[in-house]
């Protein structure tokens, strides 16, 4: 019997993206084969390191390094300069390689920020399609590419489930590391969510006495933009649907907080051991398997 074709969607979501090492590892452990690629920020630069033949416990080392850049960087005013901290350790690592080089096709997700749309990029250098899948608006200036300002694909949605059936895949795996709406405190402050650091309430979350405590600007403006991004995560996932839905439990980790790798790695191994008997028939050709929405 002809095995399906196997799409792997790897979401976006920063120091939360840790987790697709582990579901790699356990991928790579069970054979489960993977035809191609569909990823999103740090799901792109774990998914290109996969593709390029490195082993999931290496590409733990690489983040790792990767990681030091990142806590380094982000004590920087210039987001100029953070991005080319990035940039000089992803072409240490990668070198000039291009997308012919892997041995698995990716397609990274990025969007336009000019012109407003989602942007696939499959071929050409590795490292400036790394530098754009991953630019998260504010974090990282856009990356200037053929007349376009390319941003991180989860600007639009972080889960490309849409592009792998484009793509031609007969069963998708998907792994989403986009925090769960209602696991939020609706009115938390942007920048210990996105950085994992404890400010005053009052300075980006919540105004006025315990009995009457209002949310700010920064946390309604905040708050919205997580509402709209859900609302689409949700619907393009009900109109998509991988036949195998993987969530670790990385809820609580700030997406630019890389101070704990090990956490998020073992929750994708934990989140993909449960799901080792979908895996496999997967993998084995049996019959379309129902959706999981855990």
């Amino acid at each position: 019997m002809r095995r399906p074709r196997i799409g792997l969607v790897l979401g976006g979501g920063g120091s939360r993206g840790l987790a697709h090492i582990g579901v790699l590892k356990v991928l790579a452990r069970e054979q489960i084969p993977i035809d191609f690629i569909v990823a999103t920020s740090m799901g792109g630069i774990i998914g290109v390191m996969f593709a390029l033949g490195y082993h999931p416990a290496e590409i733990g080392q690489g983040v790792s390094r990767l990681q030091q850049s990142l806590l380094f960087s982000l004590k920087m005013l210039s987001a100029r300069a953070r991005q080319r901290q990035v940039l000089d350790n992803l072409t240490e690592f990668l070198g000039d390689k291009t997308f012919d080089d892997l041995a698995i096709p990716v397609t990274l997700m990025c969007v336009d920020m000019r012109h407003g749309c989602e942007v696939q990029l499959q071929s050409g250098p590795l490292v400036p399609a790394l530098l754009a899948t991953s630019a998260v608006p504010g974090a990282f200036p856009p990356v200037k590419l053929e007349g376009m300002e390319l941003a991180d694909g989860g600007v639009i949605d972080s889960l490309a489930t849409h592009v792998a059936y484009e793509q031609g895949a007969e069963r998708v795996i998907a792994v989403d590391v986009y925090p769960a709406l209602d696991k939020d405190n609706p009115w938390a402050d942007p920048i210990s969510r996105i950085l994992g650091l404890q400010l005053p309430g009052a300075v980006f979350g919540l105004n006025g006495n315990d009995e009457d405590k209002i949310p700010n600007l920064a946390a309604s403006l905040w708050r919205s933009v997580r509402v709209m991004t859900w609302y689409l995560h949700e619907q393009r996932l009900a109109a998509h649907p991988p036949d195998i839905l993987l969530r670790p439990d990385v809820d609580r980790h700030a997406s630019l907080d890389f101070r704990d790798i090990d956490t998020p790695v073992q929750a994708g191994v934990a989140e993909a051991e449960r799901y080792l008997s979908e895996l496999r028939a997967l993998a084995g050709g049996q019959q379309r398997i129902g959706k999981a929405t855990n």
